[in-house]
């Protein structure tokens, strides 16, 4: 099928973000944690769901792949295990965080082992900061990992082509992004218990759903889940965070624990976000 694929489409480029909590096998908060045997063992299995989106990716007609490591420090899949088909950005600080690279020449992005947004049910939920954020808006709209990211690329262009992690994510996004396919590998028993499936069959399915996802990909539409201009709402996790957040500028006050303000894009939405999670880190120490 890939030779298919590049006779009748030309070179195709594939964005794959991968995060941990959303990986089959994966339910507490010391598996994604660096310094200990649980988060050792989570590392393999998130680098072994990677390979798997890879291998689909390829299968589906990708002449390009590029990954990019996205949980917490964003340095944790083991590199020299990857499918070296692929090539890999890793470390934090990216200007974009979880989708940092991507770019208009690409034909969809896949995100791996996300998880649901925070103040919704979900294992492990959370959006960019569980100690800082209680819930992000959109022009009304909750924004989770998913929207936050797959919303900048759809808004230049570059679709969503499949996500995976548990089912409550896979409700999320099917409300956001209805054309993309939503690859279940467990099921939210709480916050922190679930019922995965087997790494194995995990693996299998995201081959399989990722080879047909990224097959279709120059029919994808790329569909923001609210349009700019934007309208943020953050709600924070406690009232001196709100107190730090406005001392950017434009930042407003919209409650004792939210602020509000306004973007042309959800890049510079992302921007600030982040500027607001750098800064609760240090206010959390």
């Amino acid at each position: 099928m890939g030779a298919l694929l590049l006779t009748a489409w030309g070179p195709m480029r594939i964005f794959i973000s991968v995060d941990i909590e959303g990986v089959a096998g994966v339910c507490e908060v010391e598996q994604g944690r660096r310094g200990n045997a649980e988060y050792e063992a989570a590392r393999r299995l998130m680098t072994e769901e990677a390979n798997a989106a890879i291998r689909g990716a390829f299968a589906g007609g990708a002449t390009e792949v590029v990954v990019a490591d996205s949980h917490g420090p964003m340095h944790n899949m083991l590199s020299e295990q990857l499918d070296p088909r692929a090539s890999v950005i890793n470390g934090s600080g990216r200007a974009l965080s979880m989708i940092h690279g991507i770019d208009k020449t690409f034909d969809g992005a896949i995100l791996i082992g996300y998880h649901a947004s925070a103040d919704h049910i979900g294992v492990l939920a959370h959006t960019i900061s569980g100690g800082a954020f209680r819930r992000i808006e959109f022009n009304g709209v909750q924004m989770g990992e998913t929207a936050l990211f797959a919303g900048h690329a759809a808004e230049i262009g570059v679709p969503l082509l499949a996500v995976s992690g548990d089912d409550q994510l896979a409700a999320e996004t099917k409300v956001q992004f209805p054309e993309a396919e939503c690859i279940v590998v467990k099921k939210a028993i709480g916050a922190v218990s679930a019922h995965s499936l087997s790494p194995t069959n995990a693996r299998k399915l995201i081959e399989e759903k990722v080879t047909e996802a990224v097959a279709s990909a120059k029919t994808g539409k790329a569909a923001v889940p609210t349009p700019a201009p934007l309208d943020v709402t953050v709600h924070l996790n406690k009232q001196v965070l709100a107190d730090i957040a406005c001392f950017v500028p434009t930042v407003e006050r919209a409650g004792a624990q939210a602020v509000r303000y306004q973007a042309a894009s959800y890049k510079e939405a992302i921007a600030v976000l982040l500027a607001f999670m750098w800064m609760s880190a240090g206010a959390l120490k």
